[in-house]
């Protein structure tokens, strides 16, 4: 690997400051907001009950109540009830992020107590509801012989939100975070900016993290704090934290603010001169073409 020109030093040391300042949800809230905008899908690992002293995995769905714990519906059946009824009830549900693809996405274990639920308690605290309303074709929950469990106690989380981005927050920081609400429409926000606006993408990072020679960037995550961006660089993809100005309120303000980010990037002569190096190529091709 060639060495880093000092230019080429300083500006990496320039982009390590930034990131570090960079404004972020906490790992509670984060945690919170992966569960929330979850596939409903998780892996179940309880105590086996056919090999004493080993783990058993199992694929399952939940509906995650208002704190955050996740609500089952599983069936008499399923090796994972026998396991919580017959050896206990110790459970971890890991939840991977809509989307995941790989280690550099975000992933939760809640680990705790799987119980469960009556069906006065069901009934009184509407967890029917809850689950169709994120499984809508879950016409078993009906069925004599499936039953509805919960996580009733957490005693752990370990969230991990990519590369060098993990914690442990505790089960109270958890249960009181706040989910995020602009990552409901997050995905066409980010599909908008990323089909019809990368361009400015690009000069938003290279003005506010001021990070030159940006060859392209796809925005991967976003709430109401900032987004974060997969950028191309010198052969080289990588992840940045981009901050809002100000925290988003809702999408109107997501929108205001984008906007309000690309002007400013626009301004910069720098960024005009790369974004019309960029277009030179593109501008080459189509003529080739015509």
């Amino acid at each position: 690997m060639p060495e880093l020109s000092e230019e080429e030093k300083a500006v990496q040391a320039a982009v390590m400051e930034h990131q570090r300042g960079a404004a972020r949800l906490t790992m509670a809230e984060d945690a919170r907001s992966l569960v929330a905008y979850s596939s409903g899908y998780a892996v179940l690992s309880t105590l086996s009950s056919q090999v004493d002293g080993y783990p058993n995995g199992a694929l399952v769905g939940f509906a995650p109540d208002a704190s955050g714990l996740p609500v089952f519906v599983f069936s008499a059946m399923s090796s994972h009830t026998k396991d919580l009824s017959k050896v206990g009830g110790q459970a971890a549900l890991t939840v991977t992020a809509k989307g995941f693809e790989g280690a550099a996405d975000g992933r939760v274990t809640l680990i705790g107590d799987v119980e469960r639920v009556g069906k006065e308690q069901v009934e009184k605290e509407g967890l029917k509801e809850l689950y169709r309303e994120r499984h809508p074709n879950a016409f078993w929950v009906d069925f004599g012989d499936f039953t509805f469990y919960r996580m009733a106690s957490l005693k752990a989380v370990n969230f991990v939100g990519g590369f060098a981005r993990a914690a442990a927050p505790s089960p109270d920081e958890y249960l009181s975070a706040e989910v995020d609400p602009i990552q409901a429409f997050a995905a066409p926000v980010m599909g908008h900016m990323n089909d019809d606006h990368a361009e400015s993408t690009v000069a938003m990072v290279m003005h506010y993290v001021g990070l030159p020679d940006v060859e392209a960037a796809q925005l991967v995550a976003l709430d109401r704090l900032g987004f974060m961006v997969q950028v191309t660089r010198q052969g080289q993809t990588f992840k940045l934290r981009l901050p809002f100005p100000r925290a988003a309120a809702d999408r109107k303000d997501v929108k205001s603010l984008i906007v309000e980010m690309t002007q400013a990037a626009y301004k910069d002569e720098s960024v005009q001169a790369h974004l019309a190096a960029l277009a030179k190529p593109e501008e080459s091709a189509a003529a080739a073409g015509a």
